[in-house]
């Protein structure tokens, strides 16, 4: 592997792996959660959904704004609604198309068959959103790299 592609894959990988352990506990949590209160795995699945944004989206936009706002720090530039709404639209170039599939088809159908074909649910919770994260993070990453370079 070269130099360039281990480069780009320790970006990716510091970028998204810290909201990943993020995404997995609140997959687990809104699972469970819903599960508990419905005995329903369809809402359960999307439950897990949901919890996994809210764990995964927090810290992503959370370090980005952190991020921009330092950087307006550093450039002595004030950081306002402008420079927000900015951040934002990045957030959404960059999820976007992939949120979209995934938190509505892909991440709910993986959450709700996995715990059903390998008969654990916590387990199937976790392995169903390992299979998804691999369809959502082939269009993500593309955007990624497409909003560092025309947007940033």
């Amino acid at each position: 592997m070269g130099k360039f592609v281990k480069e780009k894959f320790k970006e990716w990988a510091k970028r998204y792996v810290p909201a990943e352990v993020l995404a997995v506990i609140g997959a687990l949590i809104g699972a469970t959660l819903i599960y508990f209160l419905t005995n329903n795995r369809i809402f359960a699945a999307y439950g897990g959904a949901i919890g996994e944004n809210i764990g995964y989206y927090s810290l992503i936009i959370s370090k980005d704004i952190r991020r921009s706002v330092e950087m307006h720090r550093n450039k002595k530039l004030k950081y306002g609604v402008k420079s927000f709404l900015k951040d934002l639209r990045n957030i959404l170039v960059e999820f976007g198309f992939s949120e979209t599939l995934d938190s509505f088809i892909i991440r709910p159908f993986a959450m709700y068959i996995f715990p059903i074909i390998l008969g654990s649910y916590s387990l199937g919770i976790i392995i169903g959103k390992f299979v998804a994260d691999i369809t959502f993070y082939m269009p993500t990453i593309i955007f990624y790299e497409f909003r560092k370079k025309y947007f940033n």
